[in-house]
């Protein structure tokens, strides 16, 4: 899972071709969705993780919470705790957790007791852990000039995929696909993204993001909660610090 999560997918190329206009139902979408994001401080959600290998025809699927954070002046941090593991329908209690604090992913293996930090992003710097191509794949607030730069996008027709949206008669939802532009770091890596959003609070619902080898990742949201401040255990779900003897931890600082 890490093994994808590298900053050459967080960054923009510079430079390039304007982009052309996209329809109205989808600028309209994304100016909203932009919107949503200039006052979002922070949330919490359950959250479903499904991956699909197409060569083996197998998935994996974890499930848990999620928690954002996005105050002024601070690194945007996401921490996303798995509790449950199902791998061809066994299903166990599994701990894992990762976090990325805007410079370090953190990856923390209860079961193992394997605590993994690497700084992904040069210090100095720092990176949205939900922009597009990045560690986690659930776009909030994303600037509009920006999605259109790196990517083609289209109103997605018919329902939405039944891992996203189980119910769909119960969701108000509208649904974006990505493709990557010719020439950009998304498209070495990405066939498409498609997106979900609740059309009434422009919160994201669901991803699918399918690699160029034909995997795929879904992602769910369920059970929304904004906060203007994370309860106390959530913020605990953010703490990089490392953990106490008995682990075995590797730390990673940046490297050029």
């Amino acid at each position: 899972m890490l093994a994808s999560m590298t900053l050459a997918a967080m960054m923009l190329l510079s430079g390039g071709p304007a982009a052309p206009l996209p329809s109205t139902n989808v600028d309209a979408a994304l100016r909203a969705i932009e919107c949503v994001g200039t006052d979002l401080q922070a949330f919490t959600a359950t959250v479903a993780y499904r991956k699909d290998d197409a060569l083996l025809g197998s998935a994996e699927l974890r499930t848990g919470s999620l928690v954002y954070e996005a105050l002024e002046k601070q690194p945007t941090r996401l921490a996303v705790d798995f509790d449950v593991r199902v791998v061809n329908r066994r299903r166990r209690a599994e701990s894992k957790r990762l976090i990325f604090d805007g410079s370090w992913l953190v990856e923390c293996d209860e079961s193992s007791k394997q605590f993994i930090k690497r700084q992904i992003v040069a210090p100095g710097d720092t990176a949205d852990p939900m922009r597009l191509g990045g560690p986690f794949p659930l776009p909030i607030g994303q600037k509009r000039a920006d999605v259109l730069k790196r990517f083609s996008v289209q109103e997605l027709a018919g329902p939405p995929d039944a891992f996203v949206a189980p119910k769909p008669d119960d969701a108000n939802l509208i649904g974006l696909r990505l493709t990557p532009r010719e020439g950009t770091v998304e498209a070495k890596d990405w066939s498409t993204i498609d997106l979900w959003y609740d059309a009434e609070t422009w919160m994201p619902v669901g991803v699918i993001a399918t690699e160029r080898n034909g995997d795929a990742r879904r992602i769910r949201l369920t059970g929304m909660i904004r906060h203007e401040t994370l309860p106390e255990d959530s913020k605990q779900l953010l703490s990089i610090d490392e953990p106490d003897d008995g682990w075995s931890i590797d730390v990673r600082p940046w490297v050029e």
